[in-house]
């Protein structure tokens, strides 16, 4: 559901001018396959979670911040169906703006050669969530379709990362009572957004630093680490909300602990 990696060498390269080659609100655009990976034709089995909980290495997360984003201008920067062929190059540019972020996670984009990446979002203090297992609809599927689309994605997070996760994301934001239900059941907050930059309909870098950027303090914005044009944008909104003074936070250090079922989009 991505294209290869055949060009991720030049993502080590730096100052590398030209960057290499999912969604949410908005209709997916036709997977490409990559080698070992899910074509889009069907599925991928969930795996079948050994009994550690996480390999051995495992880093730990840093310290918790203690930030009242009552008295500064807070935002939550969220990045939805990845990890992808970007994903690194999107941490690089965090880092150099000592930005934290949250990773909505879709759990058959995990690959073994993606797990260093979901291990160093932990040890840079990015907030790591489940956006299910391959982007479903949760309120068209049966009781037990949900709970595999959840399950199988924060067993396998767990098992690669240690981490239990705490925010649950509905693809396309679809939710009704049934899905409240499994979040509540899973301890898990459904954390909607407040800024849609619809980077996955308009591939424009300019339109997705304009919209991103008209957050207001306390706002969640929405946009995708598996797009070239958003990774593109993404220094220049960065350095917008710093000339705003904004501090970037998670979405849990927006909200606090989140309340199991709950709704969230702005503080």
């Amino acid at each position: 559901m991505r294209v290869g990696l055949t060009c991720l060498a030049l993502l080590l390269v730096s100052g590398c001018g030209v960057l290499l080659p999912r969604t949410s609100a908005g209709p997916r655009p036709a997977p490409t396959p990559r080698p070992n990976g899910p074509t889009g034709a069907q599925s991928s089995p969930a795996p079948s979670p050994s009994p550690s909980s996480a390999p051995s290495g495992t880093p730990r997360p840093p310290q918790p911040r203690h930030i009242s984003c009552a008295h500064v201008k807070c935002v939550a920067l969220t990045f939805d169906d990845g990890p992808g062929n970007y994903t690194s190059h999107v941490l690089d540019v965090l880092a150099k703006h000592y930005a934290r972020a949250t990773f909505f996670l879709v759990g058959e984009m995990i690959h073994k050669e993606d797990q260093p990446v979901l291990r160093r979002m932990v040890a840079e203090g990015h907030e790591l969530g489940n956006h299910t297992w391959d982007h479903r609809d949760l309120t068209s599927l049966s009781d037990a379709g949900l709970k595999h689309e959840v399950v199988s994605t924060e067993r396998l997070v767990k098992e690669v990362t240690g981490v239990r996760m705490h925010a649950l994301r509905p693809p396309y934001g679809a939710t009704d009572r049934r899905v409240a239900g499994e979040a509540k059941r899973l301890g898990l907050g459904q954390v909607l957004w407040a800024v849609d930059t619809l980077d996955w309909r308009d591939r424009v870098p300019k339109l997705v630093v304009q919209r991103s950027t008209a957050a207001k303090p306390g706002q969640i914005v929405l946009m995708h680490d598996i797009h070239k044009t958003t990774v593109e944008a993404l220094p220049r909104l960065l350095n917008v909300f710093d000339k705003k003074g904004f501090t970037y936070v998670t979405v849990s250090e927006l909200f606090g602990d989140l309340k199991p079922g709950k709704r969230y989009s702005d503080r």
